[in-house]
């Protein structure tokens, strides 16, 4: 069965949806208990992806570019995309950000959920 490159960006679409909103359930049903996650700051579990939730949005708005969708095996997939996002609560408050994301997204227990994500500034906010 060949994976459908929508449905995946529809669950990312949900975990940027979590930051914009600052939901941190709606995060937590997405990522798996043990999520790895690798960002310019260094390594982030589950526990800290959610963590930056606590006190609301860290997204004031984001759009997703160019994605490919690779089939890793029978319940298992990476989605590699640009986005952009503008960031609220960092360094870079209210700028734009040009990034480079590859999450993997795997189907345990009858629920699809995702395991890593590794993301890369980009040089410019120019989206590919």
């Amino acid at each position: 069965m060949k994976y459908d490159l929508n449905f995946f960006l529809g669950l990312e679409i949900q975990v940027w949806e979590a930051l914009k909103n600052g939901d941190e359930s709606a995060d937590s049903n997405l990522l798996s208990d043990d999520f790895l996650g690798v960002y310019e700051a260094g390594l982030s579990s589950k526990e800290d992806h959610l963590e930056l939730l606590r006190n609301g949005p860290i997204i004031s708005c984001y759009a997703i570019g160019s994605s490919q969708l690779i089939q890793l095996g029978p319940e298992i997939a990476s989605l590699t995309y640009s986005a952009t996002a503008t960031f609220l609560k960092n360094d870079e408050q209210d700028t734009e950000v040009l990034l480079y994301i590859t999450s993997i997204w795997a189907r345990r227990s009858n629920k699809w959920v995702n395991i890593f994500s590794q993301d890369t500034k980009g040089k410019n906010s120019v989206l590919i």
